[in-house]
């Protein structure tokens, strides 16, 4: 039976195993904690560093502590229509096998769209120069996720798959048609491995690639806020897309602007990263209890030369708001940041929108983001208040910074997500093939069916 090691338990190494299990010796190596015992022991502030993060690592992938918006997209959160040999019809494929999946555990896709205020929606985007994007998808909830991928991770282990917790991989080599994993405490030899390491291991799985001699290349950017509003504002959008996709062209610097990860009735949370920086995310429970909205407010930018890595760059200023925001996001008031001073906390009771993160510092985002970026945010939001009036608010907050980490791209040497080196593979968004649930695990089944036919 041929040996395959996963390195992650995130979305691609779990949808990878559903596929090689029963048919391969599968196990999965994953830095983090298993699904039970990963808890933030201060979720709403994020106080301290842990040794490693709970929110990040471990079973289940960063998504696990999110919200489970699973969209089921060959556009939306993946980069396999791009990949050679793959396309959109093979994509296609993929992403109806990962919501059959899905389906098998109770997640179905939500149906009752109003299609009249959806077409309004569309023609409203289109009279403001903005690319509107329907996805189909299905929202879990914060509070639900975790026994779903218990639930998903057990009859992994019925059906064969090892799991292995709390093992950092140290060092690959390939030796002959051999390859060979070490951890602190041991090493593992497998006929193909399955590198899927998540955003949080951009950094390190590059350092990898450059070892091994891996090709790879960098994709663009993403850099911005997170926006909060009354949820008013945002409700009738989101009633006919949950999580709504808006790509706006901006006018100076003709750079994108999207909106991502959406979170209705949900809370902004804070995302302390070992390397030395914060970032902010979404989170909303099942039923959507709470009074605002938030989303990802993200500028994309291609980087070329002489520096190409955009993950770095953005790692960077990341590491500036840390240090302006005392290690912590900072938070401003957008009509604040318009009229070029801080926000205080001393006024937050005066304010419409009242913050959901406790741990953030209310300042000054023209101090901590580039010029070109606050110009793109500016004018994205002004264009968006055209579909959603009052987005563009001096109530409105921004955090910052968000950003997403999968500038860097591995090539593949064939359709299955091989890489240049025979027998090793990538998956996911560490390897810049996908930006979320769907199209990570899609990626893991791809990788799956090269390692069974080669």
């Amino acid at each position: 039976m041929k040996r395959v090691i996963i390195i992650g338990a995130g979305p691609a190494g779990l949808f990878a195993a559903y596929k090689l299990a029963d048919k391969c010796d599968v196990t999965i190596i994953d830095k983090g904690l298993s699904v039970e015992k990963r808890s933030c022991p201060s979720p709403d502030s994020c106080i301290r560093v842990c040794e490693l993060c709970a929110k990040l690592y471990g079973e289940g992938g960063a998504g696990l502590m999110s919200d489970g918006k699973i969209i089921f997209s060959t556009e939306i959160g993946s980069f396999l229509n791009h990949v050679d040999g793959v396309g959109e019809k093979k994509n296609a494929v993929l992403v109806a096998e990962v919501q059959n999946i899905f389906e098998q555990y109770g997640v179905h896709a939500i149906t009752d769209t109003d299609k009249v205020l959806k077409k309004q929606v569309e023609e409203e985007a289109v009279r403001a120069g903005i690319r509107y994007v329907h996805t189909t998808l299905a929202h879990v909830g914060t509070d639900k996720l975790k026994s779903l991928i218990q639930k998903f991770r057990d009859d992994l282990i019925q059906r064969g798959v090892k799991f292995v917790e709390k093992q950092d991989a140290l060092d690959i080599e390939k030796n002959g048609d051999k390859i060979t994993v070490s951890t602190k405490d041991t090493s593992y030899e497998c006929d193909n491995l399955l590198i899927a390491p998540g955003r949080v291991g951009a950094k390190w799985l590059e350092a990898v690639v450059k070892k091994l001699g891996i090709e790879y290349q960098y994709n663009p950017m993403d850099l911005g806020v997170r926006v909060e509003v009354k949820r008013q504002i945002t409700d009738r959008v989101t009633s006919v897309s949950r999580d709504m996709k808006f790509q706006i062209l901006t006018d100076t610097y003709q750079d994108m602007v999207r909106t991502f990860c959406t979170c209705p009735g949900g809370k902004v949370a804070r995302e302390t990263h070992s390397e030395g920086y914060n970032l902010v995310n979404g989170h909303s429970e099942a039923g959507d209890p709470h009074e605002n909205t938030n989303f990802a407010f993200l500028v994309t930018i291609p980087f070329t030369e002489p520096m190409a890595n955009g993950n770095e760059y953005a790692r960077r200023i990341a590491e500036t708001v840390r240090e302006l925001g005392g290690d912590k996001p900072i938070v401003q008031r957008l009509g604040d940041l318009r009229a070029g001073h801080r926000s205080k906390s001393k006024h937050v009771l005066n304010y419409v929108v009242k913050p959901s993160l406790e741990g953030a510092t209310f300042g000054d985002i023209g101090l901590a983001l580039p010029h070109r970026i606050l110009i793109g945010l500016l004018e994205g939001l002004k264009k968006l208040d055209k579909i959603m009036p009052g987005v563009n608010n001096d109530e409105t907050l921004l955090y910052a910074p968000e950003a997403k980490f999968h500038a860097l791209r591995i090539k593949n040497a064939d359709p299955f997500l091989q890489t240049s080196v025979k027998g090793i593979y990538v998956a996911g968004d560490g390897a810049g093939l996908s930006r979320g649930i769907v199209g990570a695990a899609a990626c893991g089944v791809l990788a799956a069916e090269g390692m069974l036919q080669n």
